[in-house]
């Protein structure tokens, strides 16, 4: 086989830093793939959902249709936030509609994935990735053994969490690199066996350092510190690093391999205000609570965290096997227990906050839709949005007089599919210019509080992909494009027609034609792969 499309996923690759870093000199393979690929910049459709990209990616419909948000989604029918994992996605991702084809696959860590029974070629899931929605898993099943027998154990697949401290961090920066070297052999030897036609290999090592690194580079961070000097430039020295491992990847392929480079989202300051958002929504009179907490916070938030966790665990261990009107009577109890706030008193709530990284998501009380709805659909269902919108824009940073509220987003009009009913109502993109640690409006009043998070780091919306190869259009140049077009951009390429349930096409202006192999009769057989 003389012609593959190989894919590499570089999970929280940011392209505002490596268009910087690599005309600076410091990424040149970076840099000469930029000087040879076709750009698509997954840019404004990317900031209604922001956690929903990579399956956006994979399935080539929004989550109005596949229905993962994040990593804790509402229960449709009832107010219980609940975790969810990759089984939620209920829609296929398309290197099965590869797979069904007879198009041999290879699949390592594709964000927000599970095994697929039968599968074509080879399948590794949760090996080392940022999310850890399934676990660690393989088809064929005993390839699991075989990596770590070869190329050692990923320092991320069984990591724990990462702990602040200068200690933990440099300690992390070592693991990473460490992760890119193992990562790194692993995709060189499976491209040197020429054993699949279609190849994804994921990096998730910079997301990590996206995360924990960014008060080294960010100086302007209220945690910038350069107190420990193998930390000063972690993050453009893990950048440094996997721009090596990528030039020995890059060197496996041919001139007659296609290649795509992406990631869903890139990295910025962690400066948000969702922190504040049910406080606001208390004194604008949208939310009430039910009870009064009244244990005294005290201590770190670090230790008050840890203590509501453990708390909050025991709860659910307990509360599971009660029946719901007792559980729903005891949690202003509970919540008083680990102080925090009361729960909101439904038959007066009318808009409550969702669980989400980077916008807030707000969801209305919806009659009809909410197990105690109390706004109507209709009139006053959009008049309340209108009002939560202008409530929203007219936030300020009390400090400059800066908007601090970038963009409002309403994602049932942006997304449509017979999830949609599970979306938000509403998605707040905050301004991450500087911290946010207080709000005010005239409306509003003015409402303060801290930010208690360990990541310095957090996902700026905007992705994108790069295009070289036969398959793509030669020119060198940058698009604006949509996360959902990279699936029918790669089954064309494989001359498979789309699914009809795809929510867009392919975007014309990367493609010329697909593979010669495109007329298949019977799916060819199905190669066995060994990493020994």
């Amino acid at each position: 086989m003389t012609h593959r499309l190989v894919m590499l996923g570089v999970d929280g690759l940011d392209w505002e830093l490596v268009k910087d870093w690599a005309a600076q000199g410091h990424l040149p393979v970076l840099r000469r793939l930029l000087e040879q690929s076709h750009a698509l910049l997954l840019g404004e459709s990317n900031r209604p959902l922001p956690g929903s990209v990579w399956t956006d990616i994979a399935t080539g419909v929004s989550a109005a249709k596949h229905g993962f948000q994040h990593e804790e989604q509402l229960r449709l029918g009832s107010y219980q936030i609940e975790k969810v994992d990759a089984s939620r996605v209920a829609s296929p991702p398309f290197y099965k509609t590869l797979s069904d084809a007879g198009v041999s696959c290879a699949v390592v860590d594709f964000p927000i994935d599970y095994p697929i029974d039968g599968f074509n070629g080879l399948q590794v899931v949760d090996w080392a990735s940022e999310f850890k929605l399934w676990h660690f898993e393989t088809r064929p099943r005993n390839l699991a053994a075989q990596l770590e027998a070869r190329y050692g154990r990923h320092p991320l697949t069984h990591y724990p969490g990462t702990r602040g401290g200068l200690d933990n961090l440099l300690a992390l920066k070592r693991n990473l690199m460490r992760g890119i070297d193992i990562k790194r052999n692993f995709c060189a030897d499976l491209l040197q066996q020429h054993a699949h036609e279609f190849i994804f290999f994921n990096f998730c090592e910079l997301h990590k350092a996206g995360h924990f690194f960014w008060q080294f580079h960010d100086r302007e961070h209220p945690q910038f510190t350069d107190a420990e000097p193998q930390l000063v430039d972690s993050l453009r020295e893990s950048y440094e690093y996997m721009d090596r491992a990528l030039g020995t990847v890059l060197q496996q392929l041919g001139s007659d391999d296609d290649l795509i480079l992406l990631t869903d989202r890139g990295m910025y300051a962690d400066h948000r205000g969702d922190h504040l958002v049910d406080e606001m929504l208390v004194k604008l009179g949208l939310a009430a609570q039910r009870g009064e907490s009244t244990a005294a916070a005290s201590g770190s938030w670090r230790s008050r965290l840890l203590a509501a966790r453990a708390a909050r665990q025991a709860f659910r261990s307990v509360a599971q096997r009660l029946p719901h009107k007792v559980r729903e009577a005891l949690l202003p109890v509970h919540r008083a227990m680990i102080g925090a706030p009361a729960p909101w008193d439904w038959t007066r709530t009318q808009v409550f906050r969702l669980p989400s990284v980077g916008n807030s998501y707000l969801r209305v009380n919806l009659a009809g839709r909410e197990p105690a709805g109390i706004v109507a659909p209709g009139d006053q269902y959009n008049t309340l949005l209108a009002h939560i919108e202008t409530q929203f824009r007219a936030l300020l940073d009390p400090s400059t007089g800066d908007s601090i509220v970038e963009d409002v987003y309403f994602p049932t009009d942006h997304f449509e599919g017979p999830k949609s009913n599970e979306l938000p109502d509403i998605a707040i993109v905050w301004n991450s210019r500087r911290p946010i640690s207080a709000v005010m409006s005239e409306a509003l009043g003015t409402v303060s509080g801290q930010q208690a998070v360990e990541r310095s780091g957090n996902h700026r919306p905007e992705g994108f992909a790069l295009f070289r190869g036969p398959s793509f259009a030669a020119h060198v140049r940058t698009d604006q494009g949509d996360a959902r077009q990279i699936a029918p951009a790669i089954l064309n390429v494989f001359g498979i027609q789309m699914p009809a349930h795809y929510d867009l096409q392919a975007p014309e202006s990367i493609l010329t034609s697909p593979f010669p192999r495109a007329a298949r009769t019977s799916p060819p057989s199905r190669p066995s792969m060994q990493v020994a």
